[in-house]
């Protein structure tokens, strides 16, 4: 649909509006919403069209720089705050787990539990 719409924009556009307003008159003033709304979406899909060629056109010319160059990719983070997070969270777990059921079965189960958590978290995002 992208090429229907670069290529000859102006003269598209311009038959789209003569043939919207041929229909109106054809259709009279009970179908005039149903024309301007169906001119409408296709002259927004037209500028969709536009833009999203811009942008691609713009993506091809932007150079990629390296992760963590400036201006470049940035580097993700939010595995190494997990495992952060996690590591402050074991010990409460383990304190309330201890008291609650004072065996190691408790203890490791909520540990494993947290490993289970960022194992998966990790290979969902990755």
């Amino acid at each position: 649909m992208v090429d229907q719409w670069t290529s000859t924009a102006p003269n598209r556009l311009a038959d789209e509006l003569a043939g919207s307003i041929a229909a109106r008159q054809a259709l009279g003033p009970d179908g005039e919403d149903a024309v301007i709304e169906a001119f409408l979406q296709r002259t927004g899909q037209a500028i969709d069209a536009r833009v999203e060629a811009q942008l691609a056109a713009e993506r091809l010319m932007r150079p990629v720089s390296p992760v963590g160059a400036p201006g470049g990719l940035k580097a993700d983070h939010r595995p190494f705050a997990l495992a952060i997070i996690s590591l402050l969270a074991a010990i409460p777990i383990t304190a309330i787990c201890t008291q609650i059921h004072p065996s190691a079965f408790a203890m490791i189960a909520a540990l494993a539990a947290i490993v289970v958590l960022n194992v998966v978290y990790n290979v969902h995002n990755h």
